[in-house]
C-alpha cells in the first residue's frame, strides 16, 4: 500500500472506531426519559390503584426483596381475573360492556370460562420493559423500597398514567443529586401524589414523625453502584 492510500484509509478506520464506540454506548444506555413502549395488555393503573386501592407490591411483589421489582406473572392477574371475566357488568368502574384487555389476558392465561383457572397452554404475558439502567449500574430496588423512598419519586404518578412512561432521566447526575443532597420523606409522599398539607399530616402521623425527620443522605462512591 502506498504512502497515499495508507492517508486515504486513515479517516474510514476512524469513522469505523467512533461508530463501534457510540454503538457500545448505545447498547449500555439508560432508556429514554418519556419512553412509553405499548404493551401487549393496556393495564389501567388508574382503575387498579386509584378505585380500586391496590399496592404496587400486589404485582411488583419483589420490590421490597430483591434487586428488581418482578413484573406481574400471569398467575398474578388471574388470581382475581379467573372470576373478572371479559364482560364486564354496569359498577362504579364503568358501564356494561366487553374488556377487550382482559380477553387478552386470558388468552395468555389459556383461561376457557370465568372460574375455569389457568389452562395448560398458559404463557407469559410479554411486556415491555420501559425502565432500563446500562448493565454497569446496579440500582437495589428493595434497598430503596425499605429506606421509605416512596415508588413515584423516581417512577412518576404511575397511579394516574392511563399508559406508563418513564417520568425520570434515570442519568447518573439526577441519582447522585438524590445521594448527595439527601431525601425528604415528606418530599417523597407529596411525589407520591399528597397535597403539601396531607403529606405533612401523614409524615406526623408516622410512628417515625418522618415531618421533622432530617433529610437520607446516602454514599455516592463509584462503588455503591458499580460494583
Amino acid at each position: 500500500m502506498t504512502e497515499r492510500r495508507k492517508w486515504t484509509a486513515i479517516p474510514g478506520l476512524l469513522a469505523l472506531a467512533i461508530g463501534a464506540v457510540m454503538l457500545s454506548a448505545y447498547s449500555g444506555a439508560s432508556s429514554s426519559q418519556h419512553r412509553s413502549p405499548i404493551q401487549p395488555i393496556n393495564f389501567p393503573h388508574p382503575v387498579h390503584v386509584q378505585k380500586l386501592g391496590m399496592n404496587c407490591l400486589y404485582c411488583h411483589n419483589a420490590a421490597n426483596k430483591s434487586m428488581d421489582p418482578g413484573l406481574p406473572a400471569v398467575s398474578t392477574c388471574i388470581g382475581c381475573h379467573n372470576m373478572i371475566g371479559p364482560e364486564r357488568p354496569a359498577s362504579d368502574l364503568g358501564p356494561k360492556r366487553h374488556s377487550d384487555e382482559i380477553a387478552k389476558l386470558y388468552k395468555y392465561a389459556d383461561v376457557a370460562a370465568v372460574g375455569a383457572g389457568m389452562g395448560p397452554n398458559a404463557k407469559p404475558i410479554p411486556w415491555v420493559r420501559i425502565h432500563k439502567l446500562p448493565e454497569y449500574v446496579h440500582f437495589p430496588h428493595t434497598r430503596h423500597v425499605n429506606a421509605g423512598v416512596t415508588c413515584q419519586s423516581c417512577h412518576g404518578q404511575i397511579q394516574n398514567m392511563d399508559r406508563v412512561f418513564q417520568y425520570a432521566s434515570l442519568n447518573m447526575g439526577w441519582c447522585v443529586s438524590c445521594h448527595v443532597n439527601g431525601y425528604s420523606p415528606k418530599e417523597g409522599l407529596e411525589a407520591a401524589g399528597y397535597a403539601p398539607q396531607q403529606a405533612t399530616a401523614a409524615a406526623a402521623a408516622s410512628p417515625a414523625n418522618i415531618a421533622t425527620a432530617e433529610r437520607k443522605k446516602a454514599r455516592y462512591d463509584c462503588a455503591n453502584c458499580h460494583y
